[in-house]
């Protein structure tokens, strides 16, 4: 009786570690707090980075369409993965189309992503696609503005010294500079594709 007691305590403590790590996985991939529903009317405005070829603002792309997503070249997987499909869902557009759309990748992590650093690694996504980055005032700014997010993890025992928690969003904007959809960075290169002809 006494072992059936025992081995139903550790059962019952078993179980209970299994939900706590099921809930804590849940909040892990849930995403940071700027992932919930937002709604588009209220985010957006100029702002003023640096690229490689020095400063710009989203005041430059007027008359285009623009796509941002936030990020960083050290990022293991979530870039890589939403900038491939960006770029899919760009070919998917015929040239004309695309010389329409400005996509520009906003590094948040000033620290590490020189804007030479940057120019390299955008152009091995896509040859449209922009690399930007500014001081921690100006990316805070605007990250606010956009309803974004970012910081630092720091990674003691790894050689990178820090990772980035990072919103995942895509912005699309019109030709006027406002935010008319948000996308998921997985979003399927067809649904991408088609969500910016309509801005077009």
């Amino acid at each position: 009786m006494k072992r059936l007691s025992i081995a139903v305590l550790v059962l019952a403590g078993a179980l209970v570690l299994i939900a706590a790590g099921y809930s804590a996985q849940r909040l892990l991939f849930s995403g940071p707090p700027s992932d919930a529903p937002l709604q588009e009317a209220s985010l957006g405005g100029d702002f003023t980075l640096t690229s490689a070829n020095g400063p710009v603002s989203l005041s430059d792309f007027r008359d285009l369409a623009v796509i941002i997503s936030f990020g960083y070249t050290s990022c293991p997987d979530v870039c890589p993965t939403g900038l491939a499909n960006l770029a899919a869902g760009l070919d998917q557009l015929s040239s004309n189309e695309q010389a329409h759309i400005q996509p520009l990748f906003v590094s948040v992590d000033p620290q590490r992503d020189t804007p030479e650093r940057l120019a390299e690694y955008a152009a091995y996504f896509h040859p449209r696609l922009l690399g930007v980055t500014g001081t921690p005032a100006q990316l805070d700014a605007m990250v606010k503005a956009y309803g974004a997010f970012y910081r630092q993890v720091p990674l003691p025992d790894s050689a990178l010294e820090y990772a980035v928690d990072h919103s995942t969003r895509l912005y699309l904007l019109d030709g006027t500079g406002k935010v008319r959809a948000l996308l998921h960075h997985d979003t399927p290169p067809a649904e991408l594709a088609a969500a910016l002809r309509a801005l077009l």
